[in-house]
């Protein structure tokens, strides 16, 4: 029986169709779709649960009345008899993940979790977008053993979900706890420019989900963090070009950059010149305010 048959059916009916299941979650399809243009669906009910990950493009989702207008990342969650309809936007690709699981006779902490809510967030660029591409790479592989990792990637999938909803819902006294931990996070990037800072890393030290850390950051510091990285990588570079006698290369390795090109690449992007131009009219400069204070013109003016 194909994916889609069982995905249609209850979780009763799925239950002796499926193989290598012993125990709950009982995942029933798992797979990408490349839309073909113009494509979507009116009022579809499973009597399952289904995640509806967004890999590319934009489509609007209703989900009974509410209307969700979703792009790369987004993550919608629909329940068993939820009415749902997709309807791409014109000239739009859409690609997308779709999972589709049941508890069988076992109870889903669905309110405890989500609290009925349809969207989930979005998780570009977060763990929760590589758990939903290995579920999927996965899921078609036989064996008892791909089927379990499968059922283990589903629980971090939804349980990294709630931590993100918690976090967005955090009241005062935890919001001053988390100033505290982004305040810890900018510390540790600036005291580690020489290394390879990774969300997984910033993750663990803050305590956050890389998607509310970095809006958090972003909302705090008013930059992010990748752009925070850069631009005090770049200032530590430029003080020890004026200061140190080290080579642009020993100073690209100490703010991190393996390659003297790389680093010479993101350092004119940034600032329009070269690191020896920056260099050369910090020296014109105060050649320059030297030369007035000799002539008596009294500075910079």
């Amino acid at each position: 029986m194909s994916d889609q048959d069982l995905a249609a059916l209850s979780p009763d009916e799925s239950m002796g169709k499926l193989n290598d299941y012993y125990y709950p979650p009982y995942i029933t399809q798992a797979h990408i779709f490349n839309a073909p243009r113009g494509w979507g669906f009116a009022n579809r009910v499973l009597k399952q649960y289904a995640l509806q990950y967004v890999i590319d493009g934009s489509a609007e989702f209703r989900v009974e009345s509410r209307k969700f207008a979703t792009h790369k990342g987004d993550l919608i969650l629909y329940r068993p008899y939820e009415m749902h309809s997709v309807r791409m936007y014109p000239d739009q690709d859409y690609i997308s993940i779709t999972i589709v699981f049941h508890y069988g006779n076992s109870t889903f902490p669905n309110e405890e979790m989500f609290a009925w809510e349809n969207y989930l967030g979005n998780y570009a660029n977060h763990e929760v977008n590589h758990y939903i591409a290995e579920l999927v790479a996965k899921y078609h592989q036989p064996g008892v053993h791909n089927q379990m990792q499968c059922q283990g990637l589903l629980h971090l999938i939804l349980s990294a979900c709630s931590k993100s909803r918690r976090e967005r819902q955090l009241p005062g006294a935890s919001k001053r706890n988390n100033l505290a931990r982004l305040v810890h996070v900018k510390n540790h990037i600036l005291k580690n420019l020489d290394k390879n800072i990774v969300p997984e890393e910033l993750e663990r030290l803050s305590g956050l989900s890389w998607n509310y850390l970095t809006s958090q950051f972003t909302k705090t510091f008013g930059y992010t963090v990748v752009q925070f990285l850069i631009y005090s990588r770049i200032e530590a570079a430029k003080k020890m070009a004026l200061e140190s006698s080290l080579s642009y290369g020993e100073i690209a390795s100490r703010v991190g950059y393996n390659s003297v090109h790389s680093f010479g690449k993101i350092f004119r992007k940034k600032t329009s010149m070269s690191l020896s131009e920056y260099c050369a009219s910090v020296y014109d400069f105060d050649h320059w305010k030297q030369m007035n204070r000799a002539s008596g013109d009294g500075g910079e003016g």
